[in-house]
Order: structure tokens, then sequence, then C-alpha cells
């Protein structure tokens, strides 16, 4: 008898044992699924961080390959502007390396190589280190990059360039890695985390909307009847040699027909075709609104392009514009705020790399300047030029008058007038053209 009583308290300790047990069982199946979802989540979130790293790699190489085409400064293979440009003669501007522009399709194509006996686009490639971005901007070859050492993120990033589908509009497309391998490494066997590709339609507006149709171009009018100046413009389809809103007094220049020939007295009356005087259409424009007949912006907007250096001429600034040509493998840019004064012995530009200078204020030319491209100025003045070397190839725009005792040869140069209209300039980003794969 005295062995019953503890047969219910045997049996309810075994059921609460049991109960127990199946609690236990129950949190462990909780626990595994709770698990299981977060090393699904980690899994996902790791994904995701991998694949917006690569993403975001290759939005950096559109912005930067845009950048870079707007750049006017010579590059070395490090794509680092290099130290002194006159020592580099070889080294050219990131536009002049990467695309190749014709002048007579007026588009832009990629630059190749010879790999291996196949023609391959050069591509430019970056990879982001401790101390921020390595580039490789080779000339010949494929980029030479070295991966930063430890396990530390290194997103990269390679670019390609593709003719676009009009002419002045280039195609730029964007291989984004976690690191440097895999398609940002053409040829590479070894493969990223992952990859993304993006790409972007980038036009040119040009430095030069519509060339001039004369040598020189004024809104007032030409003074120089003393002067036994040049003026020659072989193009058949404009003829003209000066093209003024005002008058022309030009009684000793020499005036170049669209045959060749030279003959000095045109402004009695010899050569009249040569000479368009008395514009009043021309005349009758606003300084801005002259402006943008050549260039297709107002001032302002010019100015603020990437591609333009501009410059103080407040206390001078004839140093700094040489300083900057030199340094522009490419047709160089430039704004002048205040008058400019051009002493020669002096030489800016070339036939292959004219430069764009407009001055917001008087240009003064003394003695043997010689310029390759488009001058544009409020006034223009050249005086003292008896001996040989003073002479500008393309042509000469003004607000104002063209005064001066000089004797330059002034030569409309179309070809030269053609390559500033559509290789100079600034490359904006075309509406609606982005898209990713």
């Amino acid at each position: 008898m005295s062995g019953t009583p503890g047969m219910p308290r045997r049996q309810r300790g075994a059921a609460a044992l049991v109960v127990t047990m199946l609690l236990f069982f129950a949190m462990v199946l909780v626990a595994v699924f709770v698990n299981r979802n977060l090393v699904f989540e980690q899994r996902s979130s790791a994904n995701q961080y991998r694949s917006t790293q690569a993403f975001e790699a290759a939005e950096a190489g559109l912005e930067w390959a845009q950048a870079q085409l707007n750049h006017s400064a010579r590059l070395g293979a490090d794509c680092r502007p290099v130290a002194n440009p006159a020592a580099a003669p070889a080294a050219t501007t990131f536009r002049a390396r990467y695309l190749s522009y014709g002048r007579a399709t007026s588009a832009f194509t990629p630059v190749t190589w010879s790999n291996a006996g196949t023609l391959t686009a050069l591509q430019p490639s970056c990879v982001r280190t401790d101390s921020g971005w390595a580039c490789s901007c080779p000339a010949d070859g494929a980029p030479v990059l070295a991966a930063p050492a430890g396990n530390s993120p290194a997103p990269a990033f390679s670019l390609q360039f593709a003719a676009g589908a009009k002419p002045g509009i280039v195609r730029v497309i964007a291989t984004g890695c976690t690191r440097l391998a895999g398609a940002c490494v053409p040829g590479a066997s070894t493969s990223t985390d992952a990859t993304a590709r993006v790409q972007v339609d980038l036009a040119l507006i040009g430095g030069l909307r519509t060339p001039p149709v004369a040598a020189i171009t004024l809104r007032g009018g030409f003074d120089a009847d003393t002067a036994a100046l040049g003026a020659h413009n072989p193009d058949p389809e404009s003829a003209i040699a000066i093209h003024a809103g005002g008058s022309i007094a030009a009684g000793q220049a020499r005036l170049g027909t669209a045959a060749g020939s030279w003959q000095a007295g045109a402004a009695a009356g010899a050569l009249v075709g040569v000479l368009a005087g008395q514009d009043s259409a021309l005349a009758s424009l606003t300084p801005d609104q002259f402006f943008a007949s050549f260039f297709g912006l107002d001032k302002a907007g010019w100015k603020q392009q990437p591609s333009v250096v501009r410059l103080d001429c407040g206390a001078g600034c004839s140093a700094a514009l040489v300083a900057a040509v030199e340094a522009s493998g490419d047709n160089a840019m430039a704004w002048v705020d205040g008058d400019l004064d051009l002493a020669g012995p002096l030489t800016l530009g070339s036939a292959q790399h004219p430069v764009l200078i407009v001055v917001n204020g008087a240009l003064r030319l003394d003695g043997a300047v010689l310029l390759h491209g488009l001058i544009y100025s409020r006034t223009l003045r050249w005086d003292r030029t008896a001996g040989l070397g003073a002479a500008l190839r393309g042509a000469a725009i003004s607000e104002g008058d063209y005064r001066g005792d000089g004797a330059p040869e002034l030569f409309r140069d179309a070809p030269m007038l053609a390559l500033l209209k559509g290789n100079s300039g600034s490359f904006v980003r075309v509406s609606g053209s982005w898209r990713d794969f």
C-alpha cells in the first residue's frame, strides 16, 4: 500500500519529460528554420552588395570617361597629365588616344591596336586601391594594372568605345567588376564575384557651330587702307576674303580669289566679289546674337564648357595662354577675360591641332605672330608686320572693327575650320541613351 501513492507522481514526471522534449524539438526546428533564413538573407545581402559594387564601378567608369574626353591635357600611360608637355611630344589627350575623327564623315570611331593580328579597340581600365584609383591608358596594347594586395574591396572598371548612330556621337560602354579580374581585364582567365555593364551615348557640342565664310568677319568696319595685308579665301563655295557690316577700306590689300590668284586694289572694284561690305544684316546683330551665330551658344554657356581653359587677362596673360595651348595635345579652346596683347615672334597652334581663342575684350597683335585656328574678339588690331611670319590660317572674327598698319597674311582655311567644328568642344550625355545589361 505504501508504494501505490508514488505511481501517479512518477507518471506525471514522465509526461512532463515528454512535453519538454517536444518543446525542445520544436525550438530546434524553429532555430534551424530561422538560421536557414538568416544564412539565405546573408547570402542575398552579400550578392546584392557585390552587384551594387560592380554597378557603381561601371557608373564611375562612364563619369570618368566623359570627364577625360572633355579634358584637354596630354596624358601619360597612367592617365595622369604629363608634368612637362614640351618634353613629351608623343603624349596625347584622352580623346585623341581613343577616338579617331573622320573629317569626311564627321564621325568618331575607336582607335584600334593589333592584338595577335586582330584589330582590337583600345580599352583604358582603372582599379580602386587604398590610396585611390589607379588607371592604365594604353596607346598600343592591353591595359597594364596590378590588383591590390589583401582582401579589402577593390572594384574595377574597363571602358570600350564605339561609333554612334549619327556623326558627332560616340558610345561609351563601361564594365564594372568587384575586383580586377574577369571582364575588367581583357583576356583574363580568372573570374570575379560580380560584373555589371552599362552604356551611354555622348554627343559633341562643337566649339564652333557655324564657320565664318570669310577670312575675316566683322560686325563693324575694316580700316586698313594703307596696309598691304593679304586676305585670301581659296574656298570656291564662299570666295569672300573680307566680310563686314560696315565699310571696307583696303586700298593696298592683296586679295586672293577662289582660283588662288592675288590682285592689289580690289577695294576699288577689281575683285568686288572678294569683298562684302555694308552688310546690314550683319551690322544689325547685337554682340550676343553675333557670337551665337557662329558658336551656337551664348558667351556664358560657351565659357562654361569643360574643355575651355578660362584666363583672366587683367594683369596680362599671354604667357598663360601660350602655356595652356602647349599643354593641350588637341584642339585647344581658350576664353580670355579682358584685353589680350600678343607680340611676335610667337606661334600658336598647328595645322593638325588648331586653336580656338575667344577674347572678351580687345585683341592686339604686334609683329610676327603666327596663328593656326580661329580667333574671336570685341575689336581686332594688327600692327608692325613688315617682316615675314605674321599670318593667320583659319579665320578671324570681331564684334567691332579691324584696325592696324601691319601687313599679315590672313587665310581662310576650310579644312582647319571643319576640324574645329567637328573635333573641338565638349561631350554631353544624350538624353535617354543610358542602358544597363
